[in-house]
């Protein structure tokens, strides 16, 4: 399935360019573009681990986690 998405997103800025779309407007369409896909399958860029939004709340230990 990926495949078919990438092919078929290759293949629509090769055309939007070949009928003249300028470069800032296709950066712009793939960019809301990619978030779409992002958000169909449910995917997210993370940078690194995040950080608990509740800094003064102590965390309880789970079961697996006790040696």
């Amino acid at each position: 399935m990926d495949l078919i998405v990438f092919t078929a997103v290759l293949i629509t800025g090769v055309l939007l360019i070949a009928i003249g779309v300028s470069a800032n407007a296709l950066a712009t369409i793939s960019v809301a573009l990619s978030g779409l896909y992002g958000a169909w399958t449910g995917t997210t860029r993370q940078t690194g681990p995040r950080a608990d939004p509740r800094p003064d709340r102590h965390v309880a230990a789970r079961e697996d986690d006790i040696p």
